[in-house]
């Protein structure tokens, strides 16, 4: 018997062409119906189909005698059916069971789960590949797969093979999913079109995309495997790295005529009063940021800085420099509780320059807001701080020159592109405070330039970070009773738990009233802070814990980032294994703002394992939130590491940002020198890239390829 591992795609014998964007009911055996299943997994063309990639290949290549069988290994064996039958249980459902023979001992047994319509397929004296585990207590395969061998040629698609695992859904059988993607691919792969130019495919020797997407469902063996999914996750790469090189090549090419840093007599007066020198990262980030705002085209940059590095401070000596210019400010932050926060913090700051900070959010006064309104239609030169009630329509900042965006990945693309139209393309100056790995930095944050923040402003107090089990809680609340009646401030978040598919904040509301009642505890105030209060509530709270009338509080992450209260010297985070090391990181950073010691506790959860424990471990060895990004991004991947990720950039199911930072910054290098040729994608041989880009990323790449 010859056996064919891996037909090519076209093989099959009387299948007709499709176009790859033909509807997936017109391919063979599918039909309107079946289609509708396939439209559960966001499959609705053949490319679609061709396109959902294995999430990994089981290896039934070993095949082997009935008598040679060991338990627990997948092996495939090759013999005729001796007997079969369907089987009622006692529960009523009807079962299928077969016995194998091979001529080499006693049959196999074959047990099949409520599929008696198999009885039509695996009839006595049928030649079948079976591929399974040995169950050693009834020496038989539970639901093994199984190929049905006709003459002397065989095309394995579903036994002895490296065989694909697809995402399935309700109604779709692995085998019905493995026989559609082998039609899709046979009429229409040699038709998907190739994003990648011919000349980025010979440079970087990725082979033609006919065989990649054959290779990648069904390989005949692992070098075809790997060399198909590096081929797959640089198209990926390129994809994405072009849509950011696009857009970085547009914004540099649209020349204002005109700069928005003043001679920095403002910041000057403003530095004169800071109760500290700036630090060098400080001093360097700033010279970059003026820089860039002094040039014709439109900043757009990321200021990077760990926890308490001092971005604000920076951020609010380039806002000086612009409003010295005599234009407007706008600085966007994710939630009213920071935009407040901000607010505030950036008045302080300014008040010695005499520069005015105003805040604009959803529950700013109507006669307030119009007033404000009137100012900014006027082109006062004003520092606003707001949440998305600055993106509104009927909020016009004509002067606008600086938008400073805090937790830029909370907002995403569409929303800086929106800020940005407020004014003529104004700079944008980005704020993190969230350490990113190099491969995330160049993944998502392509576009910006980049400038970092690692060391701490002095004045600092020291902070230590202690992990310790759930039996220990009663001596954190006794050292908790201790800070607070020291007149110090302490945090205890907990975990959202989700419930029927939403977030619920019960935990929290359980554990405020636990920590409420509890005796150390009586005679301090205990607040309550989470996602589903209403906005007043949450306002009202958090202004009673920077007013110090609120000695702890009890929250959930919603306090992850930018809350700012220099007497808390105490965080205690309850089911610690349950955040990633960037949010604890972050958490942490909430506290050791002050002059004071501070201490973080983390309390892992009785079920946590080993894994998640080495986790929490490593943040009581480590500060450095770099160290921490890169840790989080090995363990627990990207989509993990941010939450919500940019809104309209390429997807990755292949390419692995914690393994292929070279891969990605090949597909990088590429996408520049495409870009740097034909900054519009006009030439005949980008016609399929700009396809693709307009096709499936239009919202992040319309500035570059408008027209």
């Amino acid at each position: 018997m010859t056996i064919h591992r891996s037909p090519t795609p076209g093989s099959a014998s009387g299948l007709r062409r499709l176009e790859p964007a033909s509807r997936l009911q017109f391919l063979p055996g599918v039909g309107p119906k079946r289609a509708l299943r396939f439209e559960r997994l966001g499959l609705t063309t053949l490319e679609h189909l061709i396109r959902h990639y294995p999430r990994t290949w089981l290896d039934a290549r070993r095949f082997v005698r009935i008598a040679d069988l060991e338990p627990g290994e997948l092996v495939t064996v090759d013999g005729t059916i001796h007997s079969a039958a369907a089987v009622r249980t006692r529960a009523g459902r009807t079962d299928f069971v077969a016995a194998l023979e091979d001529g080499s001992g006693a049959p196999l047994g074959l047990y099949f789960f409520g599929q008696p319509f198999l009885a039509r397929t695996l009839r006595k004296g049928t030649r079948v590949l079976v591929s399974g585990e040995l169950d050693a207590v009834e020496h038989r395969m539970l639901n093994p797969m199984f190929e049905v061998v006709e003459g002397e040629v065989a095309d394995l698609l579903h036994v002895g093979r490296l065989i694909p695992v697809h995402a399935l859904t309700r109604g779709l059988t692995a085998r019905g999913m493995r026989k559609a993607v082998r039609l899709a691919l046979d009429a229409a792969a040699g038709d998907v079109p190739d994003p990648i130019p011919a000349e980025v495919v010979a440079a970087h020797g990725l082979g033609p995309l006919c065989e990649a997407l054959a290779q990648i469902h069904f390989p005949d063996d692992e070098e075809r495997l790997q060399a198909a999914r590096r081929r797959l996750a640089f198209e990926e790469l390129f994809l994405l790295q072009s849509v950011l090189e696009l857009r970085r090549c547009a914004l540099a090419q649209e020349g204002r005529g005109l700069a928005t840093a003043g001679p920095g007599a403002l910041a000057a007066r403003a530095r004169a009063a800071l109760p500290f020198a700036l630090t060098g990262d400080q001093e360097r980030a700033l010279a970059e940021i003026v820089a860039d705002m002094r040039r014709p085209a439109p900043m757009q940059r990321l200021l990077l800085g760990d926890v308490g590095s001092g971005k604000t401070v920076v951020a609010l000596l380039a806002a000086l420099h612009a409003l010295e210019a005599g234009h407007q400010v706008a600085f966007m932050a994710p939630t009213e509780i920071l935009a407040r926060q901000h607010g505030a913090t950036l008045a302080a700051l300014a008040a010695p320059a005499g520069a005015e900070v105003l805040v604009l959010t959803g529950a700013t006064p109507a006669a307030e807001r119009r007033a404000l309104a009137r100012r900014l239609e006027a082109g006062e030169p004003l520092l606003v701080a707001g949440t998305h009630a600055l993106l509104e329509e009927k909020v016009r900042m004509p002067e606008l020159g600086l938008a400073i965006v805090d937790e830029q990945h909370r907002f995403g693309v569409r929303q800086r592109a929106t800020l940005a139209k407020k004014g003529v393309i104004p700079d944008v100056l980005v704020l993190t405070a969230t350490p990113i790995p190099r491969t995330l930095q160049l993944a998502y944050y392509g576009d910006l330039a980049l400038s970092t923040l690692r060391a701490r402003p002095a004045g600092r107090g020291r902070l230590v970070t202690r992990v310790t089990g759930e039996e220990k809680f009663p001596q954190v609340l006794e050292f908790m009773a201790r800070e607070l009646a020291a007149g110090r401030q302490a945090f205890v978040v907990v975990p959202l738990i989700e419930q029927d598919g939403r977030l619920d904040s019960r935990a929290a509301e359980a554990e405020h009233e636990r920590l409420s009642g509890h005796p150390l505890l009586a005679r301090f105030r205990v607040g309550l802070l989470h996602g589903r209060l209403k906005a007043e509530e949450k306002q009202a709270v958090m202004e009673g814990f920077a007013a110090g009338e609120v000695h702890a509080l009890v929250t959930t992450t919603v306090i992850e980032v930018g809350v700012d209260i220099p007497h808390a010297t105490l965080m205690v985070v309850e089911n610690a294994e349950r955040f990633g090391l960037t949010q604890l990181h972050q958490l942490r950073g909430r506290v050791g703002r002050g002059a004071h010691r501070s201490v973080c506790v983390l309390v892992p959860g009785a079920g946590a394992g080993a894994l998640a424990r080495e986790r929490v471990a490593l943040m009581a060895r480590t500060d450095d939130g770099f160290e921490l990004a890169e840790a989080d991004l090995r363990m627990r991947g990207p989509g993990e590491l941010w939450g919500v990720r940019q809104s309209g950039l390429p997807r990755l199911k292949l390419a692995d940002l914690a393994r292929d930072q070279a891969l990605l910054e090949e597909a990088r290098d590429a996408a520049r020198g495409v870009v740097e040729a034909d900054a519009m994608l006009l030439q005949p041989a980008h016609a399929a890239l700009r396809a693709t880009l307009l096709a499936h990323y239009r919202e992040p790449i319309e500035l570059a390829l408008a027209g």
